[in-house]
């Protein structure tokens, strides 16, 4: 066998090995991928971030293993790590692929729950293309958008999700109710003007501008406003709640009387007025009816710190102290526990 030729075999051989080699790492990170696959369909989570963890420095460098373990973190509730596999992985998957999606899907809810709303609006905004029913996109991203302060946004998003015209007095309503949730007041005001002005007659809005009112200690203005909803919607059990709990703000407690029976009389399955009745009742000296206010309030809410206290305190004023002092025990502990949930 002439030079030439040895060389042209030992270089095919070579060559051979290298496919060979390729093909068994490539047979191999198959099987990883499938075990691991396996195990988070069996909701093993740990081991599966386990096996993906034991994969070769040349494996963990590919997409689909850092796929699996963003898709493992997240189901285990580490969005950190989540977004930290999956950022790198959704650069190398093509988008046609189902695993794009899902990845991009991941990474927009996990920023959202990591409070990072400006890292959360692209990825949720792809979401939305292709899930455009997700109620839960719809609303992360809606969230996103009022954290931002981007409220036309916002408004856009949820009047989407709740099928309602974008620019009518209920898209403003709804996208106010959601800044109210995070605490966007000021910017919730600003909506709930703006369906004022387009619909007067629309339920809800006076009862919003008024608990905005009422927190800020407007307790006049948040009343003026809470007659205004009664009349417009006067069935509504939380306006008269509302304004039975404003009128005890001023100490006018025979003017509270009345909202709170009202509410009482329209749901009968809400604790918040038997509560506030039975603290109206105890400043009144009425200890019966304080009573029994407050002993259907502990029965509908067991857990209520607020409505066991006022119940030892009216025991206490009827010189029943045992009973008393069981009811301010219970009420200490609700209270120690509540300080204790982060």
């Amino acid at each position: 066998m002439g030079k030439r030729t040895s060389y042209f075999v030992k270089l095919f051989l070579l060559m051979l090995l290298s496919f060979s080699a390729v093909f068994a790492q490539d047979q191999a990170e198959s099987k990883l991928l499938q075990q691991a696959q396996k195990l988070l369909e069996e909701a093993k989570t740990d081991e599966a971030i386990s096996l993906l963890r034991s994969a070769d420095n040349a494996a963990a460098s590919e997409p689909e293993i850092a796929y699996l373990l963003g898709v493992a973190y997240h189901l285990k509730g580490d969005n950190v790590r989540a977004v930290e596999q999956l950022s790198a992985a959704v650069k190398r998957i093509p988008q046609k692929d189902a695993k794009y999606r899902n990845a991009i899907q991941i990474l927009g809810l996990s920023h959202y729950v990591l409070g990072h709303p400006v890292d959360a609006i692209p990825y949720l905004e792809e979401t939305s293309q292709f899930l455009p029913d997700s109620a839960e996109v719809a609303y992360a991203l809606g969230s996103c958008y009022i954290q931002t302060r981007n409220r036309d946004k916002s408004r856009e998003v949820f009047a989407r999700m709740f099928k309602v015209p974008g620019s009518s007095a209920s898209a403003y309503l709804i996208n106010a109710q959601m800044m109210m949730r995070q605490q966007f007041e000021v910017l919730a005001e600003q909506e709930l003007q703006k369906a004022l002005a387009l619909d007067p007659k629309l339920p809800q809005i006076n009862f919003l501008l008024a608990e905005i009112a009422i927190y800020h200690a407007q307790i006049d203005r948040g009343i003026a406003l809470l007659q205004k909803e009664i009349e417009i919607n006067p069935t509504f059990a939380m306006a008269f709640y509302w304004l039975g709990e404003a009128y005890t703000r001023k100490l006018s407690w025979d003017e509270a009387i009345g909202p709170l029976q009202k509410s009482i009389w329209l749901n009968p399955y809400f604790s918040g007025p038997y509560i506030v009745l039975g603290k109206v009742y105890l400043k009144k000296a009425d200890l019966q009816n304080a009573e029994g206010m407050l002993r259907r309030a502990t029965q509908m809410d067991p857990n209520n710190f607020s409505a066991h206290h006022l119940l030892a305190q009216v025991l206490q004023r009827a010189n029943r102290m045992e009973e008393a002092k069981r009811e301010f025990e219970t009420a200490e502990k609700l209270r120690a526990a509540g300080d204790k949930q982060p």
